[in-house]
């Protein structure tokens, strides 16, 4: 009788525990009059730190005052429970509330967010009980996406620039230096696409990246090295070099005003349907002479109607000029664009150390239909 007495005052308590959970949950989830669970403070929010989501304890009591897009951020302060609004430069960003408690917010820095010289790097949240502020600046170098040409020099005209974050660059150097490339002009439209025209001045360098430094840091163009035509071996920029000549199979290459990747011409051929012409140039006397400080052969091409590929061939290198169709050589071009090309030597057959080049020039095993291609801005480099 004791036993069972036992096991039932053991049942009952059991029981009352459940009870007591069950109404401190409740407690938790009985909200106010706004909506907000009562058991967080009603007092005005104050923002101590914000730090980038990580386990790491070190980064968590590192408080930062920037950030790039999109990093998940913690917002810790006080009176944070119920947050109703939180924004970047006056940008709302969205928020999981289930993740919020008086003490912090997880908030995911939004792309969108405005930057540049009119941003006030301001960070403010907002609750029912008030509104607080912190200065807090989005890390926004510029980008580059897009250069409408890759070569300078005299007379080749400004260089148009693609991007993001242009609006508060301050300095445009080729890398490494201290050498300046002139901003001419930025430009943003209604949806954000932005431009900068730049200037190149007349130096020595042959070839370089370059670094654009705004607010937020210096971002180097690794993706875009431009040429410096002026220091270059040309064979074609607006006419042909002293020395070189049309060397085509079929039809010639033709000086034109139609088309220009630089300047104001370029070089017209058409691959007739069916058969196997060339493009191709050369230098009989002096002819070009092996020198190993020439690492790039670049040109530019602007494609037909359809896709064409293209072999690299020379009479320097180790096949015969025009009748091998070297797989390392092939480039492809796009139709209806121009498409610049910067060939390391080292990666194709083109030329041998110690011989002396006096043709070379594009194959195309035959297209289906007649195709007129554009080539332009051909130099070693």
């Amino acid at each position: 009788m004791k036993k069972e007495n036992k096991f039932l005052s053991n049942k009952i308590a059991g029981y009352a525990f459940l009870i007591i959970i069950g109404i401190t949950i409740l407690a938790s989830c009985i909200k106010d009059d706004n909506g907000i669970p009562k058991s967080y403070n009603k007092g005005v929010p104050k923002i101590n730190k914000v730090y980038i989501l990580d386990t790491l304890k070190k980064v968590r009591d590192s408080s930062i005052v920037g950030a790039d897009p999109y990093k998940l951020l913690v917002i810790s302060g006080e009176n944070l429970g119920g947050v109703t609004n939180v924004s970047f430069n006056g940008y709302n960003a969205s928020f999981n509330p289930t993740y919020n408690t008086d003490n912090s917010l997880i908030v995911r820095l939004p792309g969108e967010a405005p930057t540049g010289t009119k941003a006030n790097n301001t960070l403010k949240v907002i609750t029912p009980y008030g509104e607080t502020t912190f200065g807090f600046k989005i890390i926004a170098k510029a980008a580059v996406y897009e250069s409408d040409k890759i070569t300078f020099g005299a007379d080749r005209g400004d260089i148009t620039l693609k991007g993001k974050n242009f609006e508060d660059v301050s300095s445009v150097m080729f890398s490494g230096t201290k050498t300046e490339v002139k901003i001419v002009s930025k430009t943003k439209d209604v949806v954000g696409n932005e431009t900068m025209v730049l200037r190149f001045p007349t130096t020595k360098i042959s070839q370089s990246t370059l670094d654009i430094t705004n607010t937020s840091g210096t971002y180097t163009t690794a993706n875009y090295s431009f040429v410096n035509a002026d220091e270059a071996l040309i064979v074609f920029a607006d006419s042909l070099n002293t020395g070189f000549a049309n060397n085509s199979w079929g039809d010639p290459l033709i000086v034109n005003t139609d088309q220009a990747y630089a300047g104001k011409k370029s070089l017209k051929k058409t691959f007739a349907g069916g058969n196997w012409h060339m493009a191709a140039f050369s230098n009989w006397w002096p002819s070009v002479e092996y020198n190993a400080d020439y690492k790039y052969f670049t040109f530019s091409v602007r494609g037909g109607n359809v896709p064409v590929s293209l072999w690299i061939t020379t009479d320097a290198g180790a096949s015969s000029f025009g009748n091998d169709y070297v797989d390392k050589n092939k480039i492809d071009v796009v139709p209806k664009i121009w498409n610049y090309y910067k060939v390391p030597l080292k990666d194709i057959d083109f030329w041998l150390p110690g011989k002396t080049m006096k043709q070379f020039g594009w194959r195309t095993k035959g297209p289906d239909k007649d195709e007129t291609l554009y080539f332009d801005d051909v130099m070693l480099i």
